[in-house]
């Protein structure tokens, strides 16, 4: 795979060396591409957001469980209800990619936090790139040995991906839009790594049409997170979700959005509540773009 140095952007050859003798190396089978600012900021950002997750048994543990994600069996009802999402998720993109004449297509799966969708694309045939900052072993990309299948985990700044310089069939944004600083921009930015006839797929789209509550839980979120950890609950600034004047700027870019068939209740107590959110995915294809 064609990499560039995330300091000057200089390729890197096969000893993932840059002319300017920059230097990287995988840690537990994970390729670490980051500036060296970028890291210094990002390590010490997930020793407060690691730690925490530890302390409150929110990772998942048992390793023979990984191979079957995103189907699980969990007396903690939070957890039953975070991976039937992620079902609907799986779903969705099957069905977005059952109709690609190509039969191994080139993933970017961005978010991709503990590798489930990307083990579930690589062990269809896919060549698969899964990216995000999150490298435990348990919480993050460096679970990818607990999978059967084969994949790439690369840590990166997800806000550049011209390290990455190739073009791929599928990009992914794996329930993570409402994270960045400036969602319609991660849209074009995402874009410009597609390969032609190439499509994007951005899944647990939330949108709400009065936000206001929702933002309220955000910021008493962040207040507990930093009184807890001494950190910032957000890497970059965000706003932490979505709402109707997001969804109208992804709909003027042209992405097509969806609503989940299973989710049509919530959906339809979305309408008459309006701060209860609408939940939907988005597609925007290459092709009818172009």
């Amino acid at each position: 795979m064609r990499l560039r140095c995330p300091n000057c952007h200089e390729p890197l050859d096969a000893a993932l060396t840059c002319v300017h003798a920059h230097h990287f190396t995988e840690r537990q089978g994970v390729l670490v591409l980051l500036a060296d600012e970028f890291d210094t900021r990002l390590q010490a950002f997930l020793s407060g957001f690691e730690a925490l997750r530890e302390r409150e048994h929110q990772r998942l543990i048992d390793p023979a469980a990984y191979e079957h994600l995103p189907q699980i069996r969990s007396r903690d009802r939070s957890w039953d209800v975070e991976w039937r999402l992620r079902r609907y998720d799986l779903a969705s993109v099957l069905d977005r990619l059952q109709n690609q004449a190509v039969r191994s297509l080139r993933v970017l799966d961005i978010g991709a936090w503990n590798g489930w969708l990307s083990h579930q694309l690589a062990k269809r045939g896919h060549d698969v790139t899964a990216v995000d900052y999150f490298v435990d072993e348990y919480d993050g990309l460096g679970a990818r040995r607990f999978y059967s299948s084969t994949w790439r985990a690369i840590q990166l700044d997800l806000d550049d991906l011209t390290v990455l310089d190739e073009p791929f069939d599928v990009i992914i944004l794996n329930r993570c839009a409402q994270f960045f600083t400036d969602p319609a921009a991660l849209l074009r930015t995402t874009r410009a790594r597609l390969a032609p006839e190439g499509q994007l797929i951005i899944t647990g789209l939330q949108f709400f049409r009065d936000p206001r509550p929702k933002a309220r839980t955000v910021v008493q979120a962040q207040q507990t997170y930093r009184a807890r950890t001494g950190f910032d609950l957000f890497l970059k600034p965000t706003k932490g979700y979505l709402d109707f004047e997001d969804r109208r700027r992804f709909q003027a870019d042209g992405v097509q959005l969806c609503a989940y068939p299973q989710l049509w209740p919530a959906n339809l107590k979305a309408r008459f509540r309006p701060e209860r959110p609408r939940h939907e995915y988005g597609v925007w294809r290459a092709e009818s773009h172009g």
